[in-house]
């Protein structure tokens, strides 16, 4: 498969300095000069599937800034090399243990998973600084941003580690993948100074009017409903803006008519807006 290709951005692979395998980085640099400070930034997990769009979401917007509220920023991807099972690699980057499902599935449950420290240490010491010698960036405006399994990871980081970031945007968060960690994790940050924005699409629960009566639709809607995508992150939303404390700004967003998938295009847009504030 060849490499993914985006106008006006580059990528290059990197080894982690403590071994293991190389990850591809994405960078899409903006296209003014920088401000006293350095540009914004925003890291996005899963490069792969979604970078081309998030670079386009962000162009187009930036091309009109007082009708969009968006901005020119730093983008940089995360991702992993073509020819990488990214689903495996994936599942051990953003996790810190195995699943619910996991623990009651053991054949699901040798999937490995718990990664979670060494691939936050990769970011922080190696992708953000390399990143830093190649543009100005204002390390005081930096925004995770993280989709499904990759929500998971980023409401974690905001709750364990919440100085890697300065923002943390979590769409469609797993929050069923170990929903007592992220528990816990608010008990931990209370008192923090957290900009947390969570997204969710309104049919990620429920079936959607065009999925129904589909040959896998019984086993989609009971899945749908066990994992509560939905009223799972409306009410960690609410339970952690109530028990974070007055210094957190946290947000909630039901994104109309979208699913899993189609969720990602408007949640860019009001990411950007999030993290340009």
């Amino acid at each position: 498969m060849p490499a993914l290709t985006v106008p006006d951005a580059e990528w290059f692979d990197l080894a982690p300095a403590r071994g293991g395998a190389a990850y591809r980085i994405f960078l899409a640099r903006p296209r003014g000069a920088p401000p006293p400070g350095g540009f914004p930034l925003m890291l996005m997990l899963d490069a792969n599937a979604a970078f081309a769009t998030f670079v386009e979401v962000m162009r187009r917007g930036a091309g009109r800034p007082q009708a969009t509220g968006i901005e020119d920023i730093v983008l940089v991807g995360i991702g992993y090399p073509e020819d990488e099972d990214r689903s495996a690699r994936r599942t051990v980057d953003y996790t810190a243990g195995p699943s619910a499902e996991m623990r009651a599935d053991p054949p699901a449950s040798r999937r490995t998973t718990g990664g979670r420290d060494a691939f936050l240490a990769v970011i922080k010491e190696e992708v953000l600084p390399r990143i830093a010698t190649m543009i100005p960036v204002d390390t005081a405006r930096r925004t995770l941003f993280g989709h499904s399994l990759g929500g998971w990871f980023t409401l974690d980081v905001a709750l364990r580690d919440p100085t890697a970031f300065a923002a943390y945007v979590a769409v469609s968060p797993s929050i069923w993948w170990d929903e007592p960690r992220l528990i816990e994790g608010l008990a931990r940050a209370q008192g923090q100074p957290l900009r947390l924005s969570l997204m969710v699409g309104e049919w990620e629960e429920a079936m959607a009017p065009w999925q129904l009566g589909g040959p896998s639709s019984a086993d989609m809607a009971a899945r749908r409903a066990a994992r509560g995508m939905v009223s799972r992150a409306e009410a960690f939303a609410a339970r952690a803006a109530a028990q974070l404390g007055p210094l957190a700004q946290v947000e909630f967003t039901l994104l109309a008519g979208e699913d899993h998938a189609s969720v990602l295009p408007p949640a860019m847009a009001r990411a950007l807006r999030f993290a340009q504030r």
